[in-house]
């Protein structure tokens, strides 16, 4: 497999326009026990609350019910987390701004920075 995303990220350098319809073929069980076991073991728990620990404890059958799900249509991401930003002396908490746009930008800065991802 590994083979086939190395060509994939060939492609996307060659042609940064290119558009993948889907890589879904891609995803395994196997793919996903590899992307586990890539993760930090000591990051914080992800915006399900669940952590590494807990998740490792019953990976085998977490990883086949979430292949499970990606097959059948059903998994949907979470959002991500937001967090605190570091803007220099002080940290303000990132927002959505609908007046901007849907740009992110930090709260409280009256408005005149935006932060686009």
């Amino acid at each position: 497999m590994s083979t086939e995303l190395d060509r994939l990220s060939e492609l996307a350098k060659e042609d940064p326009k290119r558009q993948f319809f889907s890589i879904a073929h891609l995803i395994t069980p196997e793919a996903l026990y590899a992307a586990f076991g890539s993760l930090r073991k000591d990051a914080s728990a992800g915006v399900d609350g669940v952590t590494y620990e807990e998740y490792q404890k019953d990976a085998e059958r977490n990883i086949q019910e979430l292949y499970q799900r990606l097959k059948d249509g059903k998994y949907q991401a979470q959002p991500l987390r937001r967090g605190l930003h570091p803007q220099g002396k002080r940290e303000t908490e990132a927002d959505l701004d609908s007046r901007s746009g849907g740009q992110d930008r930090a709260e409280g800065d009256g408005g005149s920075t935006e932060r686009h991802l």
